[in-house]
């Protein structure tokens, strides 16, 4: 059975398999799928734009990792795609190169997966998924949740029945909806939903959506809390 990752795609360019196996089986637990090529030139990197992240070593190959970032980075669809280069190569030369080809991080190998699995997270939370449309829509309909949210009047339906939300539980509703599928930490929500308003109590973030989850009834599944991440609207749940 297929496995529905609501975090994107990882593409992880290394020869050595060991580590391949090991970050595609932790990644996996962390919400994402992964893809896997052995060497730097048999990326096509037309699909790069696909995917959420690349971590590359393929240092010791004639098209190297650093040839791969430069060409990911020059190729303006996938321009935006962040880069970590992950290698035992750790020269000050090497390191240079590497944030010259526009890679956002570097790690040595052998790296600690806690760490570099924090650092996936703190690069995705600067680049989440972008769903936002370009103007407000008359309403916002998520077909998974059974789910409408009527923007102009503040009004959201389950299943065609009216579900009373206070001002808050609306926003952060509406908030998580217009960024499916990305992840916010309490501060973001705090940030976005509370405004110039004194939010410094972020644990309010999860009792708000604690009330917003039980409203939704059994919609409410679709607002996951993924550790070190936050919350999320995805658009799939594990069964």
């Amino acid at each position: 059975m297929a496995t529905y990752s609501p975090l994107g795609k990882i593409l992880i360019v290394d020869e050595d398999k060991n580590i391949t196996d090991l970050l595609k089986y932790n990644l996996a637990s962390e919400g994402f799928s992964v893809s896997v090529e052995p060497s730097a030139s048999s990326v096509d990197v037309s699909t790069v734009p696909d995917y959420r992240m690349a971590i590359i070593d393929a240092m010791g190959q004639p098209f190297s990792g650093i040839d791969l970032s430069k060409a990911i980075k020059d190729y303006e669809p996938s321009s935006n795609v962040p880069i970590i280069i992950c290698t035992e190569r750790d020269s000050e030369d090497i390191i240079i190169h590497a944030f010259d080809s526009g890679a956002e991080d570097f790690v040595s190998k052998p790296f600690s997966l806690r760490e570099l699995i924090a650092r996936i997270r703190a690069i995705l939370r600067r680049h989440p998924i972008k769903t936002e449309p370009l103007h407000e829509p008359t309403e916002l309909a998520i077909p998974e949740m059974k789910l409408v949210i009527r923007p102009d009047n503040q009004k959201v339906t389950v299943d065609d029945v009216l579900v009373p939300l206070t001002k808050t539980e609306y926003s952060i509703l509406h908030f998580l909806a217009q960024h499916r599928n990305s992840f916010f930490t309490r501060n973001d929500i705090c940030r976005e939903v509370w405004k110039d308003e004194d939010a410094s109590n972020v644990r309010i973030v999860d009792t708000n959506i604690s009330r917003l989850r039980k409203k939704l009834g059994d919609s409410g599944k679709f607002i996951i809390n993924r550790y070190g991440m936050g919350y999320a609207l995805v658009d799939k749940v594990k069964d």
